[in-house]
């Protein structure tokens, strides 16, 4: 289980208080309750410090795809599962951090790279699984990987507005209609995702002995005809 409170509350709240800028590590240091040296140790930057609960939410998330033994639908639900429980497991940290990035344009910046990386790692997963080896399933994978982000930020957006709007039954519900509209790309090998083989036509139809060609054309264009009716 990954720690929630890899970021103290106490010091995203001194950023957005003070400013990003303005606050010093030693500040930060002192809000965190350790020292400075421990801070550059477990941390490095102030800018690692704010983005250190999700360094390990995706490492937990490539975790979780490189040791599931399920379908590729259910582990992508799985792994979005892992990302919506830890950003939403500290209510506080989680607003917090929200605040200082929407008043942070560098800040911004590293969350959209943030973003890519949880892409690649989907798409990383389907690479594993041999899903993504032609050119139209590369296409298709690339789009996989961004919907799932888009959708799980989507309900994150919905949790920080309002924490009641939204939860993972309710993720686990849109990513899943999402997912099942690629379901042959995402599970080739399931029978029972693959449409059933079309019934062939079968016709009759009684003709004189030595009828020409042309007979037989008329006689069994009619007799199909008659099926249709």
């Amino acid at each position: 289980m990954i720690p929630s409170s890899a970021v103290p509350s106490a010091a995203l709240n001194l950023l957005i208080t003070q400013g990003f800028d303005a606050t010093s590590v030693d500040e930060l240091a002192t809000a965190a309750g350790i020292s400075r040296s421990t801070f550059f140790r477990r941390f490095g930057s102030k800018e690692n410090m704010v983005f250190a609960d999700q360094e390990m939410i995706i490492t937990h998330v490539e975790t979780t795809l490189a040791a599931s033994s399920v379908d590729a639908t259910q582990t992508l639900i799985d792994a979005a599962h892992v990302v919506f429980d830890q950003y939403t497991a500290n209510p506080e940290a989680a607003q917090l951090r929200h605040k200082l990035l929407s008043s942070v344009p560098s800040l911004r910046e590293r969350e959209l790279v943030s973003t890519h990386r949880y892409e690649r790692a989907f798409y990383q997963f389907l690479a594993r699984r041999d899903l993504v080896s032609t050119p139209a399933a590369h296409a298709l994978g690339l789009g996989v990987s961004a919907g799932l982000v888009a959708i799980h930020n989507d309900h994150l957006r919905m949790w920080l507005r309002e924490p009641h709007s939204t939860d993972r039954t309710k993720l686990a519900h849109d990513v899943l209609i999402f997912l099942e509209r690629f379901s042959d790309v995402l599970n080739p090998n399931d029978e029972s995702r693959k449409p059933a083989s079309a019934t062939p036509s079968v016709v009759v139809s009684v003709l004189p002995a030595g009828a020409d060609e042309q007979s037989i054309l008329d006689a069994v264009a009619k007799a199909l005809r008659e099926r249709q009716h």
